[in-house]
């Protein structure tokens, strides 16, 4: 008797392993877990994309193959920028004004993404990242100096700084959201 509880104990386990193995595996092929994840800053970090399709004032698609989430798209967000957003039952007040501004910086342009090795990507997936333009100028600094977007400080990143002073600019000159009662502060 004593026996059969042993085989039957070794049984289950050998089952339960098996299963939770098998989880972990689907988990992995479907980007559930980040330990299959691949490499961002050699694929993002320095490489040059063009807009494939800008979701929001702070989001777009670029055209690099989004290995991670085996999509033809990389959806990259702006890093340390919040701009109004368009995804919502209704769009929050100046969020036409920065997606429109977005598509104007980005459209027809190839630029550059730069990447903070420390986080690479958001909870959503997407890539974070600085978008530097052909001319040099940056657009997460632009849509901050054009009052389209505060500075995000949730997460620490090498230009927190220079964000916040851009966005503290904006608001002395009282421009895009700090223009007027359409925002909320």
């Amino acid at each position: 008797m004593r026996f059969h509880r042993y085989r039957l104990r070794r049984r289950i386990i050998i089952i339960a392993g098996a299963l939770i193995l098998a989880g972990l595996v689907f988990a992995d092929r479907n980007g559930w877990l980040l330990v299959h994840q691949a490499d961002d800053m050699s694929a993002y970090h320095g490489m040059k994309a063009r807009a494939v399709r800008v979701i929001d004032g702070d989001t777009i698609e670029v055209s690099i193959a989004d290995a991670l989430n085996r999509k033809p798209a990389t959806r990259v967000h702006l890093w340390g920028v919040d701009c109004p957003e368009l995804a919502r039952p209704t769009a929050e007040p100046w969020a036409e004004e920065a997606s429109a501004y977005t598509r104007s910086l980005v459209s027809n342009f190839e630029f550059t993404l730069w990447l903070e090795s420390h986080q690479t990507r958001d909870a959503y997936g997407a890539v974070l990242a600085r978008l530097e333009l052909p001319d040099g100028r940056i657009v997460n600094e632009v849509v901050l100096e054009q009052g389209l977007a505060r500075a995000d400080d949730r997460f620490p990143h090498a230009y927190l700084t220079r964000y916040a002073q851009l966005e503290n600019s904006a608001r002395r000159r009282r421009v895009g959201i700090w223009s007027n009662g359409r925002t909320s502060q």
